[in-house]
């Protein structure tokens, strides 16, 4: 019978087939009689190339608007115009100009040349020491967003020892410190377990968020091309995704589409699973994203990435060292690490909440296939068989020993009661703002960030309120856009000063209401200015941004060229 099935089927499947061929011959037969060769293959060529513009247009529109990509085809033509590129120069010069006297500030002895004579260690230990105390003054007091987060000058002086230990030491050469490639692999090994990681988990020592995450898309696309002939990769991320995965797309030719957030700043599912097709290689998640502090729906997303059979990367770069501690710290929170099936890669930062120093991060596979992936081989280099696991060659050494000496100081009781801390105080900082009239919550401050803005209808402008706390209150706050909030990350020295910044925010909303003035208007003209420019023109600003901040004075002082007298200043 199922014999008698099978070949009814195939016969029948095959009559179609012939149907709809003899149809489609008749078709074209129809349309080119009485047409020479030359205009048939005119018209072939002519709709050929209107199906690869068609499927160009449909390969950029899934990462970006029509209007953007509009303006991204015409941004570099407009720029060329006479009248544009005078306007143009003119701002970008009076731009460089406000930068180079804002980067200028608290310069000590400049130099562009080496010294005739080598200094003495004691005149290059007072200028440092001067440097260290112009770069700590604007965060003892606990009024800066994110950036410091452990502050205590004791653990600071023991990471120092460590450091200065292992300053000259290279991870590339494992043969000659044996030691530091044990720290190396117990670093990763300890931040897996954190993450319950199973048996072929696996990861790597990166110098940091960033490329953690590049190194994890890396794997990704060429795990894509291996196994599944993929040349035209894409990832799948939520807008609120950190900047590192569109710096990946770039890097490494990925195809990046970015998914719509809900109410809550969250990724919108539906919009995400739209836009997954066949030569998608991962989706993200973020646990928390930076903007807003939200913790995507991990659990969730790794049902949608097991059914489309994608990866799925859970970037907890920012509350990497938050997370894992919180349900003992007494802060509900879904899964979002390898206990979720369909995670397929993690990234964290031991140098935030870790209090690692900077220039630590790792990131984490659920298998060694995928970090397979990852690696960079070189088998016919003259200088010799060539392999590395990330993106460096020579690696600085210090970093991984202070991370294992920062992890092996706190311990899990240690991180719970810091978890207790900045997670508190977020919580603290959230309730409050909630109660202040005339502001709302911008997202959902799950982890370590509060995010704010003016609340519908009371005509407060939340950039005008971070110029007015940093104005009147010492404040350092960060401001975000698409929507636009203003950013508070919590940390050890911050989160002490939970009610003192709460107090300030209702009298810096206060005032902005009462100020007829415009003095707090800075931050929101320029991003008033930018909603209405093209990315590219906006590209230039930020180019002219990172060449001030690389320009050193032009002129030495003629006495700086010579070193000073032993024991002179």
């Amino acid at each position: 019978t199922l014999q008698s099935i099978s070949h009814f089927y195939h016969t029948t499947f095959a009559a179609m087939v012939r149907s709809i061929e003899r149809c489609l011959q008749s078709l074209v037969n129809s349309a080119f009689r009485g047409k020479d060769a030359y205009q048939v293959l005119k018209t072939a060529v002519m709709v050929f190339n209107l199906w690869r513009l068609w499927r160009h247009l449909r390969h950029e529109l899934a990462a970006q608007s029509l209007k953007s990509y509009i303006l991204g085809l015409a941004a570099p033509y407009l720029k060329r115009l006479p009248s544009v590129k005078r306007q143009l120069d003119k701002e970008l010069a009076k731009t460089m100009t406000d930068l180079r006297a804002q980067f200028q500030r608290g310069l000590t002895e400049p130099r562009v040349a080496l010294p005739v004579e080598g200094l003495p260690e004691q005149h290059i230990l007072d200028l440092i020491t001067k440097r260290k105390e112009l770069d700590t003054v604007d965060w003892t007091k606990g009024k800066v967003t994110g950036a410091v987060y452990h502050g205590g000058q004791d653990h600071y002086d023991f990471i120092g020892k460590i450091f200065s230990k292992w300053g000259f030491a290279n991870p590339l050469h494992p043969a000659i410190h044996p030691a530091l490639r044990q720290m190396d692999s117990e670093v990763v090994q300890m931040i897996i377990n954190m993450y319950n990681g199973g048996a072929d988990a696996c990861g790597a020592f990166t110098t940091g968020g960033t490329e953690s995450i590049l190194m994890a898309m890396k794997a990704y696309r060429d795990k894509g091309k291996a196994e599944k002939g993929i040349t035209n990769a894409n990832i799948v991320i939520c807008s609120t995704a950190h900047a590192a995965f569109d710096k990946a797309g770039k890097y490494f030719n990925i195809q990046v589409r970015h998914a719509r957030t809900n109410s809550e700043m969250e990724v919108d599912l539906k919009h995400l699973n739209r836009l997954i097709d066949s030569n998608t290689v991962a989706i993200v998640g973020s646990a928390c994203q930076y903007a807003h502090g939200t913790v995507d729906p991990i659990e969730n997303m790794a049902e949608i990435a097991l059914r489309r059979k994608v990866g799925l990367h859970v970037d907890c770069c920012l509350g990497g060292f938050l997370l894992p501690f919180m349900e003992k710290a007494g802060f509900k929170l879904p899964p979002f690490d390898f206990r979720v099936n369909g995670v397929t890669s993690i990234s964290v930062d031991p140098h935030k909440y870790g209090f690692a120093p900077k220039g630590s991060s790792v990131v984490m596979f659920a298998n060694k296939n995928l970090r397979h992936h990852m690696y960079c081989y070189l088998t016919e280099w003259s200088g010799g068989i060539y392999a590395t696991p990330t993106m460096s060659g020579s690696r600085a050494g210090a970093p991984v020993a202070a991370t294992w000496a920062a992890m092996c100081k706190f311990g899990e009781r240690g991180y719970i009661e810091t978890t207790k801390q900045i997670v508190g105080a977020t919580k603290k900082i959230a309730e409050g703002i909630r109660k202040t009239e005339g502001l709302k919550l911008v997202g959902r401050p799950d982890v370590c960030v509060v995010a704010f803005a003016g609340a519908e209808g009371s005509g407060i402008n939340c950039y005008a309120i971070a110029d007015c706390m940093r104005q009147q209150h010492e404040w350092d706050l960060a401001t975000c856009q698409n929507p636009p909030c203003v950013h508070f990350a919590l940390t050890l020295p911050n989160s002490q000063n939970a009610d003192q910044f709460l107090e300030d925010l209702e009298e810096a909303v206060k005032t902005v209401k009462e100020d007829t003035t415009g003095k707090f208007n800075s931050t929101a003209g320029v991003y008033g200015m930018a909603a209405s420019l093209p990315a590219s023109f906006l590209e230039n600003a930020a180019a002219a941004y990172l060449d001030a901040m690389s320009e050193v004075q032009t002129e030495t002082p003629a006495a700086d060229m010579e070193a000073p007298a032993i024991g002179g200043a």
